[in-house]
C-alpha cells in the first residue's frame, strides 16, 4: 500500500467514525483536510470523487458551494450537475437493469416449484401458508435491497417490485408481511445512512398499496399499463417520504434528484416485466393442462365403444390398453380389476407386470383419486430386477367410492417424467370412472325394464285365460273345429307372451299381439264385441313389449255401452308435435261410461289403488321416453279414450 493509500484509509475511517458519533463539526474539519489531500494529489482520480461525493453528501445545501471552491479539481470538474453526475446516473440505470433481470430469474425458478406454485394459485389460503408466501416475497425484498446501487447514503434498489407483488397477488396479509420484513431489514440490518428511517417507511406504504389493489387484480381488471404506473406512484410516493423524513433537507433534495428518474422508470417496467413472468409460467401451464385434457378426452372418446361394454371383458379391455399405448410414449400401459391384470400393450415383456408381487402394487386400496408412483426401491427385491430404471405411475378405476380396478403407466426413469405422467393418469382415469358410472346407470335401467317386463309377463291376467278355456270348452260340443282353433290361437297367445324377452317390438308385432288377444275375446262375446283397427300405413316404429295389452283389456272389460255391444277401437298414427319433433299417437277408444275422475288421477299419479294395469302402462313409458311421455285419459261424450304418444321410430 502506497503512503498515499495509507493516508487516504487513515482519513476515511476518521471522518466516518466521526461523523457517527455525531461530532459534525471535526468531521467536517477532517473532510476539508481530505479535500485538501487530493488538490494537492494526482495519484487516485476516482479515489477523489468517491471522496468529493462524500462531502457532497455530508454538506447539506448551505456548505456545498464552500467544500467545491476548497476543491479546486472538483469545481472544474465535479460540480453537481456535471459529468461525473452523469456517469452515476447511467450506472444506476445499468446496475438497476442487472438487478430486475435477477427477479425475473427468480420469479422463474419459484415459479418451476409445484409447491411455490401451489401457494400462489391458493384461493383459501391458511395462515401458515399466507406468511410462507410473506417470508417468500420479504426474501426477494432483501436480496433487491442488498443488489441496488449505494449512493448519496441511500441504495438505488428494486425492492418495491417485491413488496408491490407480495400485496397484490397474496392479499393484505401477505403485503403487510412482507413490507414488515423488508422495512425492518432495510432500517435495522442494512447500511445506516441518513435515508434508512424514510426507506422504511416507504416500503410500509408500498405494502399498503399493493394491498389496496388486490381484489382488482385477481378480478383480472389489471394490465401491464396499470402495474407501470402503480409502481410509479408508490416511488414517487418513496421520494415524497425521503423529503419529509431524511435530514439535512439539502442532502435529501440532492439525492431526489439524483435516483428520481432511475428508480421510478426502471421499477416500473421491472414491475411488468416481473408480472409477465408468472403470466408466461401460468400460460404455460394452464397450456399443458389443456394438452392433458385434450390427449385424455381424445383417449377417452375413442375407448368408450369398449367401456360402454363394461369394465372386466379382456377383449374390450386390450382395446383400450391398445389405444392409450398408441397414443403416449411408454414402456407399456396395464389394466386391471382387483384381482388380475385384465390387459397389457407393452414394447418389453409382459409377463414381469402379471407378477402377483407385482400386482399387489396395482390392486391396493385407493387412496382418492390421486396417482401414485411404484419406484423400483419399493418393490420386492425378487422383482426389483425387472423393473430396473423404470417407474410404474398406477390410478384407481372407481365406480361411486368404491375401486373396481385400476389403470397404471410404465415409463423410463427420468427426472420428473413421473409427475406430468400421473396428472395426465389422473384425468383419465376420472374420465374412465365417469363413463362406467355412465355405463353402470344405463345397465342398471336395462336390467330395471328387463325385471319390469318379466314381472309383466309373470302377471298376464289368469281371469282371461280362465274365461278362454270356459268358452272353449263351451265351444267343443257345438263347434268342435273352432274350438280346435281357438286352442291353437290361445296356445300362440300364450307362447309369444312367454317366449318373448325383447323389451322393445316393431309396432305390427305388438298390434299382430293384441290381435290375438282379441280373437279369442270375440269367440267369449261374439256379436257384442266389435274391434276396428286402424294403423297408418307404412308406419315403422318401436314400443315397449306389451304396451298395448293392458289398455285393449281395460277398454274390453268397460266399455259395455247402453245397448250391450263392446266397442273398441285401436289408432296408431304420426302427429306432429314441434318443429322438427314428429310423434306417434296410439290410442285405444270404448263407448263405455268413462273414468271417474278420482280413478284417472290414481293411474296418472301411481297410486297404489288405480288400475294396476293402467298404473303400470304409464310408468313404463315414462321410463322409457321421460318424463314428458305418459298416458293420456280423457272421457268423450260416449264412452273413453285412453292414448299416449312416443318418438317417431324411438329405439331401445
Amino acid at each position: 500500500m502506497t503512503d498515499f493509500e495509507k493516508k487516504f484509509f487513515g482519513h476515511e475511517a476518521i471522518y466516518e467514525e466521526l461523523f457517527e458519533q455525531g461530532k459534525i463539526d471535526e468531521a467536517w474539519e477532517k473532510l476539508f483536510d481530505t479535500a485538501k489531500i487530493f488538490d494537492d494529489s494526482k495519484e487516485s482520480e476516482s479515489m477523489y470523487y468517491l471522496y468529493l461525493d462524500d462531502i457532497l453528501k455530508y454538506s447539506g445545501e448551505t456548505k456545498k458551494y464552500d467544500m467545491i471552491k476548497t476543491c479546486e479539481r472538483g469545481r472544474q470538474e465535479h460540480p453537481v450537475c456535471g459529468d461525473r453526475g452523469s456517469f452515476m446516473t447511467g450506472t444506476m440505470f445499468f446496475n438497476m437493469l442487472l438487478n430486475i433481470g435477477l427477479l425475473v430469474l427468480l420469479a422463474t425458478l419459484l415459479t418451476n416449484m409445484a409447491s411455490v406454485r401451489k401457494l400462489f394459485r391458493g384461493e383459501n389460503s391458511t395462515i401458515a401458508q399466507k406468511m410462507a408466501l410473506a417470508v417468500i416475497f420479504g426474501a426477494i425484498s432483501i436480496v433487491s435491497t442488498y443488489t441496488g446501487t449505494k449512493t448519496g447514503g441511500a441504495i438505488v434498489n428494486t425492492r418495491v417490485i417485491g413488496v408491490l407483488t407480495a400485496g397484490i397477488m397474496g392479499g393484505p396479509f401477505v403485503g403487510m408481511m412482507t413490507a414488515l420484513i423488508a422495512g425492518a431489514h432495510r432500517f435495522l440490518f442494512d447500511i445506516g445512512g441518513f435515508t434508512a428511517a424514510s426507506c422504511a417507511v416507504s416500503t410500509l406504504v408500498e405494502g399498503v398499496l399493493g394491498s389496496l389493489v388486490y381484489k382488482k387484480y385477481k378480478a383480472g381488471e389489471m394490465d401491464s399499463i396499470d402495474l407501470f404506473f402503480l409502481t410509479a406512484e408508490a416511488e414517487i410516493l418513496q421520494m415524497v417520504i425521503i423529503l419529509m423524513i431524511s435530514k439535512p433537507l439539502g442532502a435529501a433534495m440532492e439525492l431526489v434528484g439524483k435516483i428520481a428518474v432511475p428508480m421510478i422508470v426502471m421499477n416500473s417496467v421491472g414491475m411488468v416485466l416481473f408480472f409477465k413472468t408468472f403470466d408466461m409460467v401460468y400460460m404455460r401451464e394452464d397450456s399443458l393442462f389443456a394438452e392433458r385434457m385434450r390427449l385424455s378426452m381424445g383417449i377417452a372418446d375413442k375407448s368408450l365403444v369398449y367401456l360402454r361394454k363394461g369394465f372386466g371383458k379382456r377383449e374390450n379391455m386390450e382395446a383400450v390398453t391398445d389405444i392409450i399405448f398408441g397414443e403416449i410414449p411408454c414402456q407399456a400401459v396395464i389394466i386391471t380389476d382387483e384381482k388380475e391384470v385384465l390387459a397389457v400393450s407393452s414394447l418389453i415383456d409382459d409377463s414381469r407386470f402379471r407378477r402377483e408381487k407385482f400386482l399387489e402394487h396395482l390392486t391396493g386400496p385407493a387412496k382418492g383419486m390421486k396417482a401414485e408412483c411404484i419406484w423400483e426401491e419399493d418393490l420386492d427385491e425378487e422383482i426389483r430386477p425387472l423393473f430396473h430404471s423404470l417407474v410404474t405411475v398406477t390410478g384407481p378405476v372407481m365406480t361411486g367410492d368404491e375401486k373396481i380396478g385400476s389403470l397404471s403407466i410404465v415409463v423410463k426413469k427420468r427426472r420428473r417424467v413421473e409427475r406430468s405422467i400421473g396428472d395426465f393418469l389422473e384425468e383419465l382415469a376420472k374420465m374412465f370412472s365417469t363413463q362406467l358410472g355412465v355405463y353402470n346407470v344405463e345397465y342398471q335401467k336395462k336390467l330395471r325394464k328387463k325385471a319390469e317386463f318379466k314381472a309383466l309377463q309373470s302377471q298376464v291376467n289368469p281371469h282371461f285365460l280362465y274365461n278362454a278355456l270356459n268358452t272353449i270348452s263351451c265351444i267343443c260340443d257345438e263347434d268342435a273345429g273352432k274350438a280346435s282353433d281357438l286352442i291353437l290361437t290361445l296356445a300362440s297367445y300364450y307362447r309369444q307372451t312367454l317366449e318373448n324377452d325383447q323389451y322393445m317390438l316393431d309396432i305390427d308385432t305388438e298390434i299382430n299381439h293384441v290381435r290375438t288377444y282379441l280373437e279369442i275375446e270375440k269367440a267369449r262375446f261374439e256379436e257384442k264385441l266389435r274391434v276396428e283397427i286402424n294403423v297408418e300405413e307404412g308406419l315403422s316404429c318401436q314400443v315397449p313389449s306389451f304396451i298395448l295389452q293392458p289398455i285393449v283389456e281395460n277398454a274390453v272389460r268397460y266399455g259395455n255401452s247402453a245397448d250391450g255391444v263392446r266397442r273398441v277401437e285401436i289408432s296408431a298414427k304420426r302427429v306432429q308435435s314441434g318443429p322438427g319433433e314428429e310423434l306417434v299417437r296410439i290410442g285405444v277408444r270404448d263407448h263405455g261410461k268413462g273414468f271417474e275422475p278420482e280413478e284417472a288421477e290414481r293411474i296418472l299419479t301411481g297410486n297404489k289403488t288405480g288400475s294396476v294395469g293402467l298404473k303400470n302402462v304409464n310408468e313404463r313409458l315414462k321410463s322409457t321416453y321421460g318424463k314428458r311421455y305418459g298416458l293420456e285419459i280423457r272421457n268423450t261424450d260416449d264412452g273413453a279414450d285412453v292414448s299416449f304418444c312416443i318418438p317417431y321410430q324411438a329405439e331401445s
